[in-house]
């Protein structure tokens, strides 16, 4: 254990990671797809000379700035900011073994914003042929930074299957393309879901525009549009709506890609989606679900019906995108457990390997210079021999079991161990990762688990007591 160990009270580290890491995933993806449903929109508004469509793409880059770019960078900051905390080893271990592939993306992600703010600012300032060039540079380097990203992510669920130590070993892992796949149509698809809000916000006027205008008028036109005019008629306001509902259509894709996904999963992981775990069961149908019944509203209503879609209906199905791609979140992180990054370290922060030296050594162990060795930040400056076995205990709490059961808050082991008796404590905390898949094995000695006992009989039996 090589960082202290963080306590948010109450919320625990885990939530606190999915709370920020769900928002961002959703800018996150959103951005690549935002970036592709412009520079593609943008080409075509100026090949079939259409102003109205050039229009809303001038108001839409400014949703795109002010969600992704503003949004996006202080969910940024927010999900190193937690990752650097909660998992801090971790997080080291990522950087190590893809030091140059972050150093990429951080290269990509500065043309990213460059380009995207050019592309903003240079609506009616720049000749139209290089405005368009800088939307594709935008949307190229937006979706290359997912490509880098997704590796990464990747790797955290596949590790174990990793033996070359090779870097394009692991950037390529089993599950990379179908990965790559799920997350390059969902941001396609929330692009097209946020354009139906875009469209929407805008007042009712129709657009103007000359029978065989040029590119500059056409962008001309287009600006006069959205910031002088106001925005559409209700004809031109459905003719945007179906045209962003092709956008969710490549939902139905993400079916054979999840397939392809789950074969590549560790057999481990996929037993946890399929019954292994409950939670992480429910979670994924309802990801599915959702997405499905988005494309086929998509489809059916929009664009094959001719629906309108109302300010109100817009803001539901982007609601219903986000509660989906949280819960594809949550099984991604889920089906990991026990660990952090797939048989490397635990979410304990513990790797297998010092687990076992706890079990030889105990948690307590010191080095030949007096030093403990794995509960430094836990017991620093105390001889661990003056303590009471329900004072070692809470160490030991500490450094096993806070990461994701909190003291009197998420997951608190109250309820689920209250009425034990210690010999039940001791034969559960002997074989947790038996009896509990997704929980790492409890490491340390019998004496260890003895204090751990101590400690939870004393915490938490004087809670049940009248």
């Amino acid at each position: 254990m090589d960082y202290p160990i963080f306590d948010a009270p109450r919320l625990g580290g885990g939530l606190l990671i999915a709370a920020v890491a769900v928002v961002h995933v959703v800018i996150a993806h959103f951005a690549v797809g935002a970036g592709i449903y412009n520079a593609v929109s943008h080409t075509i508004a100026l090949r079939r000379r259409d102003a109205v469509l050039l229009a809303f793409i001038k108001r839409n880059s400014k949703f795109l700035v002010l969600f992704a770019f503003v949004a996006g960078a202080v969910s940024g900051v927010g999900i190193w900011f937690a990752i650097g905390v909660v998992s801090p080893r971790a997080t080291a271990i990522l950087i190590r073994n893809f030091l140059w592939g972050w150093a990429t993306e951080w290269v990509l992600f500065l043309v990213e914003i460059v380009s995207g703010y050019v592309y903003y600012y240079g609506w009616d300032r720049m000749p139209a042929r290089r405005h368009l060039i800088v939307g594709w540079i935008y949307a190229v380097a937006a979706w290359l930074s997912l490509v880098v990203i997704n590796a990464i992510l990747t790797y955290m669920l596949s590790a174990s299957t990793w033996t070359t130590n090779q870097f394009w070993g692991a950037f390529f892992d089993p599950t990379y393309w179908p990965s790559l796949i799920l997350r390059t149509v969902s941001g396609l698809a929330l692009a097209g879901l946020f354009a139906l809000i875009v469209v929407n916000l805008q007042r009712s006027r129709p657009v103007s525009g000359s029978a065989e205008p040029d590119r500059e008028e056409i962008e001309r036109e287009a600006h006069d549009a959205v910031w002088y005019a106001g925005a559409f008629d209700r004809a031109q306001r459905a003719r945007i709506v179906r045209y962003s509902a092709t956008y969710l259509v490549p939902i139905v894709l993400m079916l054979p890609a999840a397939a392809w996904w789950f074969y590549g999963l560790p057999a481990e992981s996929r037993t946890l989606v399929f019954g292994g775990a409950i939670a992480i069961t429910l979670f994924f149908v309802f990801g599915v679900v959702a997405s499905v019944f988005i494309a086929l509203y998509a489809y059916f209503g929009l664009i094959r019906g001719k629906l309108t879609v109302n300010l109100h209906t817009a803001f539901l199905l982007a609601s219903l995108a986000f509660v989906a791609t949280g819960s594809m979140e949550f099984v991604r992180e889920g089906i990991r457990k026990p660990y952090v990054i797939n048989g490397v370290i635990y979410s304990n922060q513990i790797t297998p390997r010092e687990g076992r030296l706890m079990d030889r050594e105990g948690f307590f162990a010191a080095d030949q210079n007096g030093h403990y060795k794995y509960a430094r930040f836990l017991a620093w400056g105390r001889d661990v021999e003056d303590l009471t076995p329900a004072e070692r205990g809470r160490l030991i709490y500490r450094g096993q079991c806070l990461p994701c059961h909190v003291d009197g808050g998420l997951n608190d082991l109250g309820p689920l161990i209250r009425d034990w008796r210690p010999q039940t404590m001791d034969f559960a905390f002997a074989r947790l990762h038996e009896l509990k898949r997704f929980m790492p094995p409890f490491f340390g000695t019998q004496r260890d688990r003895a204090d751990l006992i101590a400690f939870c009989t004393e915490r938490y039996a004087a809670e049940s007591s009248p």
